[in-house]
């Protein structure tokens, strides 16, 4: 594990709650609530603990689906939620980029 990788998954935290705050979420149930930061924390948890690029994005395919589940069930509308999983998912692409382009270097 990379300080690198780290600082992103501490930025996909971040920046995924700053989004959830300004989508409502806290005004949704709890369970809506859990579901949002289940799909907030997966990205970077697997960010974490594998560096497969396939498991990574895997992860934010989950992600996704965890907050469409989310909004569909919610009482109350929940706009620009999915910019939620749109942070991680450029995040894990940048690291990616960036490791094939360090390699290339080498």
């Amino acid at each position: 594990m990379s300080i690198r990788n780290r600082w992103w998954a501490a930025l996909m935290v971040v920046l995924g709650a700053l989004q959830a705050w300004d989508s409502g979420v806290l005004r949704a149930p709890a369970m809506i609530q859990a579901l949002v930061v289940l799909a907030i924390v997966t990205p970077p948890v697997v960010l974490l603990l594998t560096k497969e690029y396939g498991v990574q994005a895997l992860s934010v395919a989950a992600s996704v689906i965890l907050l469409t589940i989310a909004r569909v069930i919610a009482p109350n509308p929940l706009p620009t939620l999915h910019i939620i999983a749109f942070i991680p998912a450029i995040l894990i692409f940048l690291t990616k980029t960036t490791e094939r382009t360090m390699k290339a270097a080498r």
